[in-house]
């Protein structure tokens, strides 16, 4: 195996890994097999190697090795900033000493020479940003503003208060287990920077990832121009081998990138990681695009995918109530065009789940059955009556104050997104968000 098809398996798999670190928890993936390779990693590898410290070094070593993994996974630590920083800082290292020196060359000018220093001060900037920027702690002081921001919607979220913090939920609220505190439209918490993604701090953490894909991909493009300039200066273009038969023929490009790759190995293993490492995070930045755009936050995109597999399984209905004055007038209409106007809410709609559903529909099935045992014994006289009786209980439902109607939802598709203001007025709530305090 020649050095380049090793350097690229090998950053591959590195950006795979990172890949599924980053992604596994998505409910894209989380089903999937790189949901169950992200289990795999952050919580199955971790019980092995607890497994094997307890049985190889004894229970005072496990004890400790529990500790560090408590710390690790179950409180806020620094150590991915750590790692972030360390790649960042030593990949601006190794450019500085590997690709510096050919600034400017054959195909890169020398503006370039003013433009790295602001990328990196960029680069630097929104990552201190990101990790201090307050995500929106919902503290005694702003609890009531901060219910007010977002209405619930009864199906994501429902008026309740928090069990840890003894406060009250604001709707797209969210206890984060790691922070110990409550975080106003939570997204989710990010170990790169130690801190939460909340209403406050969200347009920064996507600023922090398009800074951090700015400089990988800048990185790879001056890499990629800085080689090129390499072998025009060594007339590489000009270059020729020998075949197996001694037939002389000019150099071909893979041969080429082999050979500068052997002459600029660090450079060329920096130019193929940075390369790599901004695909995977040019995904998970369209995918905290497509979010913002759509009005939803990672915490309900997974509660979204939970009640998708409810509905795919035929176990969700609706519930709605028609007041009486809407359904005299509407008694073609489907259930659901008439919607009652409860506190804080624009809609009626009561969400029933599977256990309560499937209770009702034992007991209606029941009694159905009695019924028909009982006509199929009163003859044909009692089944007009019971038919008749079927009218004046509807005209009886009818003028009562309320009547109860259900369908089964059979798309996600149907059920609102409240949250979902459009696109314009959904970026501007990320990039402008509301204060909380004041």
């Amino acid at each position: 195996m020649d050095l380049l098809i090793a350097i690229t398996i090998y950053l591959s798999v590195i950006g795979f890994i990172v890949f599924i670190v980053l992604m596994g928890p998505s409910p894209r993936f989380r089903n999937g097999p790189i949901g169950i390779m992200h289990r795999f990693l952050t919580v199955t590898l971790f019980e092995w190697l607890r497994y094997t410290f307890r049985k190889v070094f004894g229970n005072r070593v496990s004890r400790v090795c529990d500790r560090l993994y408590v710390y690790l996974t179950e409180e806020t630590n620094p150590v991915l900033q750590i790692i972030y920083l360390s790649l960042l800082s030593g990949s601006i290292y190794s450019f500085y000493i590997t690709a510096w020196p050919h600034i400017p060359g054959p195909y890169v000018s020398k503006i370039h020479v003013y433009i790295i220093p602001i990328v990196i001060i960029f680069t630097y900037a929104t990552f201190i940003i990101a990790s201090l920027s307050d995500p929106g702690k919902i503290t005694k002081e702003n609890e009531l503003r901060a219910c007010r921001m977002f209405e619930y919607d009864l199906l994501l979220f429902q008026p309740k208060k928090c069990r840890t913090c003894l406060l009250q939920k604001p709707a797209r609220s969210k206890h984060c287990s790691l922070c110990k505190v409550c975080i106003a439209k939570f997204d989710h918490h990010c170990a790169w920077i130690n801190n939460c993604v909340g209403l406050r701090n969200h347009r920064y953490f996507i600023l922090f990832l398009y800074a951090t894909f700015q400089i990988c991909v800048y990185d790879a493009y001056l890499v990629y121009y800085i080689l090129n300039g390499i072998a025009k200066k060594m007339n590489l273009h000009t270059a020729f081998v020998y075949n197996a038969r001694g037939l002389r023929i000019p150099i071909s490009r893979y041969q080429t990138a082999l050979f500068l790759i052997h002459q600029e190995r660090l450079l060329g293993a920096l130019g193929l990681f940075t390369g790599l490492v901004s695909l995977v995070i040019l995904i998970f930045m369209l995918y905290q695009l497509y979010l913002v755009i759509t009005g939803t936050t990672a915490n309900e995109s997974f509660k979204w995918e939970d009640l998708d597999d409810i509905i795919m399984a035929g176990e969700f209905w609706v519930y709605e109530k028609e007041s009486d004055d809407s359904a005299k007038k509407s008694d073609d209409k489907e259930a659901g065009s008439s919607v009652e106007k409860p506190s804080g809410r624009t809609t009626a709609i009561y969400w029933i789940q599977p256990r309560d559903l499937k209770q009702r529909q034992n007991n209606e099935d029941n009694d159905k059955l009695n019924n028909e045992d009982n006509d199929r014994k009163d003859g044909d006289r009692e089944d007009n009556d019971r038919k008749d009786g079927g009218r004046e209980n509807n005209e009886n439902e009818r003028n009562s104050k309320s009547q109860q109607i259900g369908r089964q939802v059979k798309r996600l598709s149907e059920i609102k997104n409240i949250y979902d203001k459009g696109l314009w007025k959904n970026l501007r709530e990320v990039l402008f968000p509301p204060p909380l305090n004041g």
